[in-house]
């Protein structure tokens, strides 16, 4: 940056010497520390208890003597000096002028700084005392044109001795002195002159307001940064806003569709309905009528007739009342509907935030070791996919040990202690989803492990199709899945039966791919995550309904866990373990859930009370173990829940894990969004 340098008239202007208090010129001018300059009556008044306060840049200075004790300006009354020489346009001439005679100058002596009129111009150029004196015209004077002559012939008298100038520097007490002053009380000092003083400091100084340059281009790139910061601020802003208004337009036009689907669908099951109903209102009517009739005949006939015609007509009669006992009115099939809306429960309406603002850098700042290179949120729903370059370097976590909080009566495994040090995890291998017969980018969104290390079996979403390999990560065989238009998410191993999750239905397949059975879910989710519990039986998570419902291999439902008490939560990911146990993660209370085969809720672990920021998939192992995933970290937790440890943690957050297994041998089978499988044993 190019350093600006005024001219010496430029200085000269009322501008630069009027007060910024009283804005007028400055009288005995003071410079504060922050080299800001004010007159010392406009400062007087706001010195506060010995502090001077800048007007300016607000620089605190202390003043016990008060603004008085502050240095003069002197450069600025230099500046003063010849400003208000320049602006007085009546000027006499100081020679010859009296009270009875002002003759107007017409020059100036540069040496005496007198003002001259015509006759003593002549004179003062013809005296030998005065004949090398520079004199110049007023005019030229006026005009600025000897500005520099004067600066340069300018000096500053010593207060101490009035007649004499300050021409020397006394090193030992760092000030300008006079000769009078140099001669009495500075005889015994280091004394030099003013100009090898100025001269020997000019250099340091100099460099000191050049380096400044450094300074203004720091201070200027910063002030970009927080521009660029402010610009990203309002870009982000206005993002949000419109996403954040496009989102609910589209869930208030899904609202009103549905409210119009609903509607009409209502509106033609009673129109139905009650046309049935009054077809056999008018059936029960005309049988009523023939009833009554046939009753009032037949006591006419019997009261008021005569022996033989009571003998003729009965046979009639009797037939007709028969016929009418035996008659069987048309059973109504009616249905009263019931209304059943998925989003009824009072808590996500008043507690759930629909809408929540993430920080990745603070989300960067709290993973302390290298595992997972996710790159976005964890998905809503086990189908949803992101699509990133495949970069992968998975580590494990040594020394973790997050705070954990106290517990309280109400939740028995409030908090959840971590070990001082969790149990190293040791890459086994890493292999990329097979993609050379696929049609498209595979997408995995379910897992299952083959017994006796079989090897694993991976949901293709993508491509419909299940992908087998083996225990060491070779490509197998590749499973179809059968063709029912759906988007399968969810896989599960049952014996040697094959479960897999389709929109809201379940299927039963062989290991080879050939359809057993199809069961329709129950609820209205978009996917369905599955687990089994050995060969018995396979469990579904039902989301918003909040329970599991279980099939047998033969497609039958068996049972269904409904937890006690439990509302306004989406069961996402689900696992089994050894005693029967399931765990579920909560999507929209961001928790999971241990709740016996019973209903009843054994332990919640939540954001509050545990590691848990927003789980996701879950397993667990042969021990009952159990296995989060969790954001950008893998969490494992005691079978209880008591205790949990980060044992894969993440710090480069480039690809996000996905799903999640444990194999028989106790190996870690993780996959990730990008389509890369990551294997760790203990």
């Amino acid at each position: 940056m190019a350093l600006t340098v005024l001219s010496l008239q430029e200085l000269i202007r009322e501008d630069f010497l009027t007060c910024k208090i009283c804005y007028d010129l400055y009288t005995v001018p003071k410079i504060l520390p922050c080299l800001h300059s004010y007159c010392q009556h406009c400062l007087e008044p706001i010195v506060r208890d010995g502090v001077l306060q800048c007007p300016e840049c607000r620089l605190q200075t202390d003043v016990p003597g008060g603004a008085s004790s502050l240095k003069t300006n002197f450069f600025i009354n230099s500046l003063l000096e010849l400003f208000q020489i320049k602006h007085n346009r009546d000027l006499a001439c100081t020679v010859c002028s009296d009270a009875q005679k002002i003759l107007t100058a017409t020059a100036r002596c540069l040496d005496c700084k007198d003002f001259l009129c015509q006759s003593c111009t002549q004179g003062h150029c013809c005296s030998r005392l005065t004949l090398h004196h520079k004199v110049v015209k007023l005019e030229e004077f006026l005009a600025g044109e000897h500005d520099a002559e004067m600066r340069l012939l300018q000096e500053q008298c010593c207060q101490d001795h009035q007649q004499e100038a300050l021409r020397f520097f006394c090193d030992t007490c760092s000030t300008p002195i006079c000769r009078d002053c140099r001669m009495l009380d500075h005889f015994q000092h280091k004394v030099v002159s003013m100009a090898n003083a100025v001269q020997r400091e000019r250099p340091s100084v100099e460099q000191l307001i050049d380096s400044l340059a450094g300074t203004i281009k720091c201070i200027t790139e910063q002030e970009k940064a927080v521009e660029e910061t402010i610009d990203k601020l309002t870009t982000s802003g206005e993002n949000i806003k419109e996403k954040i208004t496009k989102y609910v337009d589209d869930v208030i036009s899904y609202l009103l569709a549905q409210k119009e689907a609903i509607l009409g669908e209502l509106s033609a099951f009673l129109t139905q309905q009650m046309e049935g109903c009054r077809m056999v209102k008018d059936e029960l009517q005309s049988q009523r009528d023939k009833a009554v009739s046939t009753r009032e005949f037949s006591q006419r006939v019997l009261y008021v007739g005569k022996d033989y015609e009571i003998l003729h007509l009965e046979g009639m009669i009797r037939n007709r009342i028969q016929e009418l006992q035996t008659y069987i009115p048309q059973k109504l099939e009616s249905q009263i509907p019931e209304l059943s809306i998925a989003w009824d429960q009072p808590e996500i309406l008043s507690k759930a935030a629909l809408f929540s603002l993430v920080f990745p850098r603070e989300q960067l700042e709290g993973d302390m070791e290298t595992v997972f290179e996710p790159d976005s949120e964890a998905s809503a729903s086990p189908s949803e996919e992101s699509e990133e370059d495949p970069d992968s370097s998975l580590e494990s976590e040594e020394d973790f040990c997050p705070h954990s909080e106290e517990s309280t009566p109400d939740t028995p495994a409030k908090n959840p202690s971590c070990s001082k040090r969790s149990k190293r995890l040791k890459h086994a291998c890493t292999f990329e989803v097979n993609q050379c017969f696929s049609l498209g980018k595979p997408n995995i969104t379910g897992i299952a492990v083959l017994p006796d290390a079989g090897g694993i079996l991976l949901l293709d979403q993508e491509n419909d199709e299940i992908k087998q390999y083996s225990a060491g990560g070779c490509f197998q065989q590749s499973i179809p899945l059968p063709d029912e238009g759906g988007v399968f998410c969810g896989i599960s191993l049952c014996g040697d039966v094959l479960a897999c999750s389709s929109d809201s239905f379940l299927f039963f397949l062989t290991l080879e791919g050939k359809f057993l059975h199809k069961l329709l879910l129950r609820g209205s989710e978009s996917s369905y995550a599955i687990t089994s519990y050995e060969d018995s039986y396979v469990a579904v998570s039902e989301g918003t309904l909040c329970s599991i419902s279980l099939y047998s291999p033969s497609g039958h439902c068996v049972g269904r866990v409904e937890p006690t008490d439990y509302h306004g939560g989406k069961f996402l990911f689900i696992a089994v373990n050894a005693w029967e146990e399931f765990i579920v993660s909560d999507f929209i209370k961001k928790q999971i859930v241990i709740i016996e085969k019973s209903g009843l809720i054994l332990n919640v672990l939540k954001t509050s009370n545990s590691l848990l920021t927003k789980p996701f998939s879950i397993c667990v192992d042969a021990s009952n173990n159990i296995f989060v995933v969790d954001q950008l970290k893998v969490i494992k937790y005691s079978p209880d829940g008591v205790t949990g440890e980060i044992v894969l943690s993440n710090q480069s957050h480039l690809k996000r894990p996905r799903v999640l297994a444990v194999d028989e041998d106790g190996r870690l089978v993780l996959v990730q969004e990008d389509g890369y499988v990551h294997i760790y044993c203990f």
